[in-house]
């Protein structure tokens, strides 16, 4: 995977500018919001990104185009996430689908297809051709992310080992120097981290993809009305896709280059 866009990223995501939502608040605010997204997962979501990031920007205006605005939250993924369970938030996003979480949670439809790849250590000898490269290997996946369900399940049993900083750009830092072997993140994210951390000629990218998965808003089933509110969600979602607002959202906020 090509990094030499960089700069081109970097500079789209500083300087992108998008007329529109004006309903995200921090943390700090006084206004309960009944949205929240967690830090620092650019090009997705995050404080410091025009419109709170591309998925910020585009579940609010989902809403507001399937006829109701919320306000936007944005506090560390596992509080959110618990808060979505518990019913005290309406939805978060985005999520990957998995078993576990369709136990507590409905799904929206796609907000995003991606693929994910392995970002290894220019420091470690480790190559990916499968999910069994991963044995006896660490890997990292801050608080609050998940991995696909092979490593889950390789952790679960002992034989990968999985270290959990706060943040991404953490772990990002620590794969850059050797302390952690790979993570594992959608070409998105994973790019923008690397940028963002400074860390590009210590971090190489495996040329096999480790698959695709689709992500979503998630809205607890404790929520009254959980069902109708997706289905509000995914109306106003496809009225995006079908005028090219989606489309346009997603190019000026990611500026990503084809791999």
């Amino acid at each position: 995977m090509r990094l030499g866009w960089a700069t081109v990223l970097s500079g789209a995501l500083a300087v992108v500018g998008l007329v529109g939502m004006a309903n995200t608040v921090r943390a700090d605010s006084p206004v309960m919001p009944e949205l929240v997204t967690g830090p620092g997962f650019a090009p997705f979501t995050g404080e410091d990104l025009p419109q709170g990031g591309w998925m910020s920007d585009l579940v609010q205006r989902a809403f507001k185009a399937a006829g109701r605005g919320y306000e936007l939250r944005f506090v560390p993924w596992k509080r959110g996430y618990d808060g979505v369970m518990s019913g005290r938030f309406i939805a978060t996003f985005p999520f990957a689908r998995t078993p576990e979480r369709e136990r507590d949670a409905l799904f929206s439809d796609p907000l995003i297809q991606v693929r994910q790849f392995v970002y290894l250590s220019t420091h470690t000898r480790m190559s990916f051709a499968g999910p069994e490269d991963f044995r006896g290997r660490v890997v990292c996946a801050p608080l609050g992310f998940g991995l696909p369900e092979e490593l889950e399940a390789m952790i679960r049993r002992g034989e990968l080992r999985r270290d959990t900083p706060s943040d991404l750009t953490a772990c990002v830092r620590m794969v850059a120097t050797g302390r952690a072997d790979a993570f594992v993140l959608d070409e998105y994210t994973g790019s923008a981290a690397i940028i963002n951390a400074g860390v590009i000629n210590d971090i190489r990218v495996a040329e096999r993809p480790y698959g695709t998965l689709t992500l979503h808003l998630m809205v607890g089933r404790m929520t009254p009305d959980a069902p109708a509110i997706i289905a509000r969600f995914n109306d106003g979602l496809k009225a995006l896709r079908d005028s090219g607002v989606y489309d346009e959202l997603l190019a000026r906020h990611t500026a990503l280059a084809p791999r």
